[in-house]
């Protein structure tokens, strides 16, 4: 066998073999004819949670007969939905696999968004709300669930990265596709502009779901399977079942295992959680009532209600170019608290900056605070969860990084109240709000540092007299030595 070839043994893999040149084929199938449809799903999701922001820059308040204050008891409904509706979904996903499950819930929001169009009362919005985050609750935990089937553990950052920067594309595309339906199709056959953007990303979901559901393939572990499309062939799945199995054995028993009570016990009493925790929904509070309002906010500065659709799209490229940067930054130099202090801070300078600033200095000065705000906003989410994973064992790994994103879920019933009726159209209590709950995020992630840096050396002191209990992980998810973590 030559010095290019692979020769794998493991557990029932033990007779695949491959070249170098196979192994990165198979790997750029999945990069570049998998992970783009997920993308092209998550814009989808992104479409049907934010659109809500761009229709109020019309007149679907007035045409539904419902306040500032009603749509943030609809934010809380639809909080709600995803707080409830997580777990459950994601227990689903692992029963039929998240490449038929997901496309499944896609096709259900989808509906359920295109019914917004026939809203016409108050009720209407409500259930509506509620509905719609029952349905997507579990997108997000089962496609990036589905990715880590495809890549050693080593490769995941860069993909999930990936993932996660459909975020911030959406939010470039979403305001000016807004802009040009409610544009160009206001008061079209009777229908109000609001109606019609429903109704267009209601539709556009449905198609996205039915290809995706011809399309995703099994995981290699089951074949790689489509129902329609020849994504991945026999040759592909088995060599990249044999890898990722070979990096990560654990991943051939990801959809039969169980949770133990231990620990989610052991978890729960554990203290560096509660920072991580902590300053996820302290940084988390101002995302809803930017995403709910911006465009709003935007309008309130001077400029018209369709042209502040547009206007905060750039906010979007400066977060993906930002949280990207960012996140390279900390692996490079193997550092968190910082760097996400840095994000958070970033982000409560905007705020308050746009809460702040006098009238007088002019639109564009006060436009500069929101896109500061609007595009540092949960930029150092990713960052904060690299973190908290690298600091507790494979066992407890998945229940710490379920109560990371429960707080981050969380953050929106508070979001979803701070900008009160009273403060509109600017809203400068509630941005002053977001601003000190961002920095003091920040904060929490500072103490915790120190809080770190203490207890490594405490307990290399113990490691020297014995065997610790734990072994802590490094940011690519392997063991490592010296076997307490050096990232702070």
């Amino acid at each position: 066998m030559s010095s290019s070839t692979i020769d794998q043994r493991d557990n029932r893999h033990d007779d695949v073999d491959y070249t170098t040149e196979e192994e990165a084929r198979a790997v750029r199938k999945v990069d570049f004819l998998v992970l783009p449809a997920i993308v092209l799903s998550f814009l989808m999701l992104q479409f049907d949670r934010t659109n809500l922001g761009n229709a109020q820059t019309d007149t679907i308040l007035k045409d539904l007969h419902i306040t500032t204050a009603n749509v943030n008891i609809g934010q809380t409904l639809f909080t709600l939905g995803f707080v409830l509706f997580e777990l459950p979904s994601n227990m689903l996903a692992k029963m039929f696999g998240p490449h038929r499950w997901v496309p499944c819930i896609m096709f259900v929001w989808g509906l359920l968004t295109l019914c917004q169009a026939f809203m016409t009362n108050k009720g209407g919005f409500y259930a509506t709300r509620f509905l719609l985050a029952s349905g997507e609750a579990g997108f997000i935990p089962g496609m990036a669930w589905y990715i880590t089937r495809f890549y050693k553990n080593g490769e995941l950052s860069l993909r999930l990265a990936i993932f996660w920067a459909a975020n911030s594309f959406a939010g470039m595309v979403s305001g000016p596709l807004a802009l040009g339906i409610l544009r160009g199709l206001n008061h079209k056959h009777g229908w109000h502009g609001w109606q019609w953007l429903f109704l267009i990303e209601g539709l556009m979901t449905i198609f996205v779901s039915v290809l995706a559901l011809l399309y995703f393939p099994s995981s290699p572990m089951e074949g790689g399977k489509s129902l329609l499309f020849p994504i991945l062939n026999e040759r592909d799945a088995a060599i990249l079942s044999a890898r990722v199995l070979l990096d990560d054995p654990k991943k051939e028993f990801v959809r039969g295992s169980r949770i133990q009570f231990v620990d989610v016990k052991d978890t729960l009493l554990d203290w560096r959680l509660y920072g991580h925790c902590c300053a996820a929904f302290l940084s988390s509070v101002i995302l809803t009532p930017i995403n709910t309002y911006g465009p709003s906010v935007i309008k309130s500065l001077g400029y018209t209600g369709f042209t502040a659709n547009g206007m905060a799209a750039p906010a979007s490229a400066i977060g993906l170019v930002f949280s990207v940067s960012l996140a390279y930054s900390s692996d490079k130099l193997r550092e968190r608290g910082l760097h996400i202090f840095i994000a958070m801070a970033f982000s409560s300078a905007g705020s308050l900056w746009l809460a702040l600033a006098p009238s007088s200095v002019g639109k564009r000065v006060l436009y500069g605070g929101y896109l500061m705000t609007a595009g540092t906003m949960g930029c150092g989410q990713a960052i904060n969860a690299s973190w908290l994973s690298s600091r507790f064992e494979e066992r407890r790994r998945p229940v710490a990084l379920a109560c990371y994103v429960a707080f981050i879920q969380m953050a929106g019933f508070a979001g979803s109240n701070v900008f009160k009726p009273k403060d509109a159209p600017r809203y400068k209590h509630g941005l002053v709000i977001c601003g000190v709950c961002a920095i003091a995020g920040g904060v929490v992630m500072l103490i915790w540092k120190a809080l770190y840096i203490w207890d490594d050396k405490r307990n290399v002191n113990v490691e020297e007299e014995s065997e610790p209990e734990v072994t802590y992980l490094s940011h690519e998810g392997k063991s490592s030595e010296p076997k307490f973590d050096v990232e702070k």
